[in-house]
């Protein structure tokens, strides 16, 4: 069954993987993406090192206004061109994990919205950040 996980930004906070390289380092999520790759114009499966084990996960990028629908009540004036950044996955929980640590440095450093469609809820930083190092520290 595949998962997916919403990330609601404008176009032009949307960072490279170096980009996110750094903000991961900078906060101490142990992931490192396959560098140079452009998320703006990337559509598919990126890959990861994450804890040192190979994994990534699928990322497609897409203007708000296509999928506003899903998100009935977001408010989306804040952001200059909004974007949704869907990540999707299968079952593998390295992959769940790439994604939450992706959905959480994407919210914590670009000013993003994150929501879980699965729950239908919207979650902080915080949230992403404690759901993806619990996973980290109790992998199955």
């Amino acid at each position: 069954m595949a998962m997916e996980l919403f990330v609601i930004m404008a176009l032009d906070k949307l960072p490279n993987t170096d980009e996110l390289n750094v903000l991961a380092s900078d906060h101490s999520i142990p992931i490192v993406y396959h560098s140079n790759t452009e998320l703006r114009q990337h559509t598919g499966y990126v890959p990861a090192v994450l804890s040192k084990k190979k994994s990534g996960v699928e990322i497609y990028t897409t203007p708000y206004k296509e999928v506003s629908s899903y998100f009935p009540s977001f408010d989306n004036a804040k952001y200059k061109e909004p974007i949704v950044v869907t990540f999707r996955w299968g079952g593998d929980l390295q992959e769940m994990t790439v994604a939450l640590s992706t959905a959480y440095l994407l919210t914590e450093g670009y000013d993003a919205t994150t929501f879980e469609p699965q729950g239908g809820s919207f979650l902080s930083a915080d949230d992403l950040k404690k759901s993806a190092l619990s996973l980290l520290n109790n992998p199955m």
